[in-house]
């Protein structure tokens, strides 16, 4: 086998063996995303949720009387404080 036979057969070898190795890595990947995906999917679902309790508190808020709104001042504050904290920890996960 002369010099160049050789070199072109060591680069195909080390070709190969990285080749396999990217591909052990798309799939880590590929179920990562997915993983990922799922995570995203509940984070979003729970997110919706704090939304449709917000805008529940709102919505009462709204057409509360002048002399009761100020029953729903607190429980809307706390009901906007927990769905912001959890945007936000969302957010930051992205």
């Amino acid at each position: 086998m002369t010099a160049r036979e050789t070199y072109i057969e060591n680069i195909k070898l080390e070709l190969d063996g990285l080749n396999e190795q990217l591909s052990s890595f798309e799939t880590k990947v590929t179920h990562a995303r997915r993983d990922a995906r799922e995570r995203y999917t509940a984070e979003l679902a729970r997110l919706r949720e704090h939304s449709r309790d917000a805008l529940v508190k709102w919505e009462a808020l709204q057409t509360s009387g002048e002399a009761s709104w100020h029953q729903w001042v607190s429980e809307m504050d706390r009901t906007r404080d927990v769905f912001i904290h959890a945007f936000h920890d969302f957010k930051a996960r992205l």
